[in-house]
């Protein structure tokens, strides 16, 4: 291989192959006339039947009676809508406007400056926050696109305080964000111990202190 210190997914593939002792050749286009069916089409004016494969995730289905539900149970969402719902309308109500914040059908959402969409964000109470991360990060049809791609992509649908950093957390402690994420940083370098000529060569002292005095008066 090109690289002498592969890394990550690299140097796994890199063993598995050590242990078939493979030997690579190369061969021209114009020359490799046995090429494999999968590179080279057969017969393009024939039709070829194809098999065709859909991935599909079940996602469950929440009715909005549930949904408001859940967000009563957060003390700070609740705080919202009991807000919105009183009919008087003090100086919290304009600040919870001013934020974006509105009810609709008796569920709290978003607008948010933000996100270009003009969908509305629904707001995720504490207690589903690890689901909807889970949805969009850990099923195999939502892949891991790091932070600011996984902010990107929830933040089209929902929202919650402190969502930004909650998803770096999440995709932190990721085992498959850690597994698979390519290192920018060079390999760490060899310890360069110095070899001297001859014994006593240098000397070495460690200076620490002051010290307690002791009870017969030495320091």
């Amino acid at each position: 291989m090109s690289i002498k210190s592969p890394l990550g997914r690299l140097a796994r593939w890199a063993l598995l192959i050590q242990s078939f002792n493979p030997k690579s050749e190369y061969t021209p286009g114009k020359a490799n006339v046995l090429a494999d069916i999968l590179s080279r089409p057969t017969n393009l004016n024939e039709d070829v039947p194809c098999d065709i494969f859909a991935a599909s995730s079940d996602f469950p289905v929440i009715k909005s009676k549930d949904i408001r539900q859940e967000q009563l149970k957060d003390e700070e969402l609740k705080k919202i809508i009991d807000c919105f719902e009183n009919s008087s309308k003090d100086e919290n109500f304009a600040n919870w406007t001013s934020r974006g914040y509105l009810m609709n059908q008796g569920i709290l959402y978003r607008y948010s400056p933000e996100v270009e969409t003009e969908e509305a964000q629904l707001v995720v109470p504490f207690q589903e926050r690890e689901k909807v991360l889970q949805q969009y990060d850990d099923v195999p049809t939502a892949g891991h696109y790091g932070t600011e791609g996984t902010y990107n992509k929830v933040a089209s649908r929902y929202y919650f305080p402190g969502m930004r950093k909650y998803i770096a957390e999440y995709v932190k402690n990721c085992p498959d964000c850690i597994r698979y994420k390519p290192s920018n940083q060079k390999p760490t370098g060899l310890l360069r111990t110095p070899v001297y000529a001859q014994r006593f060569e240098t000397l070495a002292i460690d200076l620490f202190g002051p010290l307690p005095e002791t009870s017969s008066g030495k320091k």
